[in-house]
């Protein structure tokens, strides 16, 4: 089976999947399903399945997933060496700036906020909290090493990150 795409309003109390959607994905009315909840995700599977129907679902839930892959990639856009600003190192992605707890505590700063660092003169160096949530930490790692792969630029993915603005849809 192709994947068929549908969009569909939710309501404030429900999401109401039509019985042609579900029909089309094999499930039978009245079936059981089972639903996990994922972050930004929801996958809807038969309650009981056979080991082909398991193939079928592993097999494009895994298509899903290099399709979306595909879909981040394009709009980072390719990797043209960032007027030599490339400098991500995968093995440890982001900022990297920490502070002990301690230090946190004293000044403020939630123990989960980022934060940006920048030199001062004398050796000074000035630490804060940053005015963005996510950056390339955020990423899981084999995720970050196929986009780096494919030629995505990873300083325009650390951009969209930070900026949270709507990419998809």
């Amino acid at each position: 089976m192709s994947e068929l795409v549908f969009t569909k309003g939710t309501t404030k109390k429900k999401l109401v999947i039509p019985n042609l959607i579900m029909e089309q994905s094999g499930f039978e009315k009245g079936e059981m399903v089972e639903i996990h909840a994922l972050t930004d995700a929801v996958v809807i599977l038969k309650k009981e399945m056979t080991a082909m129907e398991l193939v079928h679902a592993i097999a494009h839930i895994q298509q899903l997933s290099i399709n979306l892959s595909i879909y981040l990639a394009q709009v980072c856009g390719p990797c043209t060496g960032c007027d030599g600003e490339c400098d991500i190192d995968l093995d440890n992605p982001g900022s990297g700036v920490d502070l002990p707890e301690w230090v946190r505590q004293e000044v403020g700063i939630p123990k989960d906020a980022k934060l940006c660092a920048w030199p001062k003169e004398d050796g000074v160096v000035c630490v804060e909290e940053a005015n963005y949530r996510y950056d390339l930490s955020d990423v899981p790692p084999q995720m970050l090493e196929v986009l780096a792969a494919s030629g995505a630029c990873l300083n325009e993915l650390e951009e969209l990150l930070m900026t949270e603005e709507k990419i998809y849809g």
